[in-house]
């Protein structure tokens, strides 16, 4: 039986196409997610609590300030914008840029319908906190169990 001494293969160009497919997968690991990213998850990532007589919602929105951010808001849902941007001052060079510019939008449905005279929405430590009074129907009642 004879063995060829040379193979066709290349096993270097096979090691090298896998780095190139490793390098892809990576290459933006760092960067935040814009809309669905890794794992199918939405960015901003949200908390949504029912605290009885209103709905907070709560999303990590880092380096974020009240002007980059605005909510648009119905009775049963929220949809929150956002834009930063990154620029070098004039005048000055940049040597290295990593953090890049970016926009959002994100929209969420709610589990029941809120009063808009009553939202309130503030940033702090990269915390978005959205505060919705439920619609007087919506909140729960409680009732008076009496003996008989």
């Amino acid at each position: 039986m004879l063995f060829p001494l040379a193979s066709t293969r290349d096993p270097f160009g096979e090691m090298r196409g896998l780095l190139r497919q490793m390098d892809d997968v990576f290459r933006d690991a760092d960067r935040p997610l814009l809309g669905l990213g890794a794992g199918n998850q939405a960015w901003p990532q949200l908390d949504l609590r029912d605290e009885g007589d209103e709905l907070v919602l709560r999303a990590d929105v880092p380096g974020l300030t009240d002007k980059d951010i605005s909510i648009d808001a119905t009775a049963q849902g929220f949809t929150i914008r956002g834009e930063k941007k990154v620029g070098v001052p004039e005048g000055y060079t940049t040597h290295r840029q990593e953090r890049g510019s970016m926009r959002f939008a994100r929209s969420i449905s709610l589990p029941s319908k809120v009063d808009l005279e009553a939202v309130r929405a503030s940033v702090k430590d990269g915390v978005l906190t959205i505060r919705a009074a439920k619609q007087a129907e919506e909140r729960p009642k409680q009732i008076t169990v009496k003996a008989s």
